[in-house]
C-alpha cells in the first residue's frame, strides 16, 4: 500500500534538508511559506536570525453600529442611520439618529422615532475596535429639556449652571433630603472639587465654595447658552 504524501508546511523541515549555501534563500522565502500555510501568527524571519512579529490587522466598526444594536436589541425596532434620510412609508415605525457633537473622543447622538421628536440622547465611547454606550439619557417630552450636551464631568473642571429656570440648589451632602445650603443662579460658573456620588437617581458633585449639587444641571461653558433655562432641578 502506498503511503499518502503529507505536506507539513514547516520551515524547520525545509531547513533540515537545505545545504548551508541555500540557507539565505530559504530564509528569504520564509514569509511566503508562512502565508501559504496560513501560519500568520508565527512571525517573519529577519535577516539577523531573529523573528519579527507579523503585523496584526485592525478593524473598527462605525459608531452607528452601536446605535443599531441598541435599537434592535433593546427596542426591538429597525434603525435608520440618519433621520434626514428616512422616507415614507418605508421607514415609518423605525428609529433614527442625529449626530450632535464630539468631545475628548466621545460622540453624542440624539435618537428617536422617525418623523417625530427625539426621545433619547446617547454618548458613545470607543472600546477597542468598536463603540459602546457611555451615557444614555431618556427624555420626557412633558418636561423642559436642559440645554447642552451632558458630557461626562470631571474633578477640576469649570462648568456652568444651566437649565434650572432659577437656581441650582446646593446641599450639605449628596441627596435631595440633605439640607440646602445655597442656590446658584443659572449662568454662574463653578469649579468641581469632588465626586461623583450617585444617589436618588442623580449624580452629585461637590462644588468649590458651595456644597453638593446634581450634575444634571451642570454643563461645560462652550456647550450651552445659559439663558435658555427650563425648570426641573431638585
Amino acid at each position: 500500500m502506498r503511503t499518502p504524501v503529507r505536506s507539513t508546511c514547516r520551515l524547520s523541515d525545509m531547513l533540515a534538508h537545505r545545504p548551508a549555501p541555500l540557507l539565505a534563500t530559504t530564509l528569504a522565502i520564509g514569509a511566503l511559506v508562512a502565508i501559504a500555510c496560513g501560519d500568520g501568527d508565527a512571525g517573519v524571519p529577519a535577516t539577523d536570525g531573529t523573528t519579527q512579529a507579523a503585523p496584526t490587522p485592525t478593524a473598527s466598526t462605525p459608531p452607528e453600529e452601536a446605535l443599531r444594536l441598541f435599537v434592535q436589541r433593546r427596542l426591538g425596532q429597525s434603525f435608520v442611520v440618519e433621520c434626514e434620510e428616512a422616507r415614507r412609508p418605508d421607514d415609518v415605525g423605525k428609529q433614527c439618529a442625529r449626530f450632535r457633537g464630539e468631545r475628548n473622543g466621545l460622540l453624542a447622538y440624539e435618537l428617536g422615532p422617525t418623523f417625530s421628536e427625539f426621545t433619547r440622547l446617547i454618548i458613545l465611547e470607543r472600546a477597542g475596535g468598536s463603540w459602546t454606550i457611555a451615557h444614555l439619557e431618556n427624555r420626557d417630552p412633558d418636561l423642559p429639556e436642559v440645554p447642552g450636551i451632558p458630557w461626562p464631568l470631571q474633578i477640576g473642571a469649570t462648568v456652568v449652571v444651566a437649565g434650572t429656570g432659577d437656581c441650582l440648589r446646593v446641599r450639605s451632602q449628596p441627596g435631595v433630603d440633605s439640607p440646602q445650603v445655597d442656590c446658584i443662579d443659572d449662568g454662574e460658573t463653578v469649579t468641581i472639587n469632588a465626586g461623583p456620588v450617585e444617589t436618588d437617581d442623580l449624580e452629585w458633585w461637590q462644588l468649590e465654595g458651595y456644597g453638593w449639587a446634581a450634575g444634571a444641571w451642570l454643563r461645560y461653558p462652550d456647550e450651552t447658552e445659559p439663558d435658555a433655562t427650563p425648570e426641573g432641578e431638585p
